[in-house]
């Protein structure tokens, strides 16, 4: 990513594509300001994506979820929520429409892959921030959790700066924005 300048200045869905090694996963660390540029700025919201006052405009999932196997998919949700300041129920509330409330007193090993990948979304967007960046979402995802994603994805993109980095995309996904990283040569 030598020379990139990048602006999202509007609500909308922004979506990364590319190939493997083009730098995808890298923007969306940037952007959560664990990796720092060799050069320039990552702003967000006109703060440093590294200050610790960023944090509380960005939520950021990435590709593999970090879950502890014995917590239940309910105390991942109030790990979360705690973790983010919001009420416990800003994740539980949403635990039907991906099709994961018969699961909830669940640990989190007895949970298919769709069925993590879903929580991780849940506990990484559990708190209402203008800035979502989001990492391969629809990778093992059933249709329940597609239908679901899409539908906050579309909500979100209404009000907020959603960065879907994603090799494809579901054909009701509306993408507001496109953008292509090349691989280095």
């Amino acid at each position: 990513m030598d020379g990139l300048s990048l602006a999202m200045t509007g609500p909308g869905i922004y979506r990364v594509a590319g190939s493997n090694g083009s730098g995808k996963s890298t923007l969306l660390e940037l952007i959560s300001g664990f990796l720092h540029p060799w050069s320039g700025k990552v702003r967000l919201c006109g703060l440093d994506a590294s200050s610790p006052q960023a944090r509380e405009v960005r939520s950021v999932c990435r590709t593999s979820p970090a879950l502890y196997p014995s917590m239940t998919v309910q105390d991942h949700l109030a790990f979360a929520a705690q973790s983010r300041g919001v009420g416990r129920d800003a994740g539980l509330s949403r635990l039907e429409a991906y099709g994961l409330k018969d699961w909830a007193e669940q640990p989190a090993s007895t949970l298919s892959t769709g069925n993590q990948r879903k929580l991780w979304i849940l506990m990484c967007t559990v708190a209402d921030t203008p800035i979502i960046a989001i990492d391969e979402p629809f990778n093992g995802m059933d249709s329940q959790g597609t239908d679901a994603l899409i539908s906050e994805l579309h909500e979100w993109a209404s009000r907020k700066i959603v960065v879907l980095v994603s090799h494809t995309v579901p054909e009701q996904l509306a993408v507001d924005h496109s953008f292509r990283f090349q691989p280095a040569e």
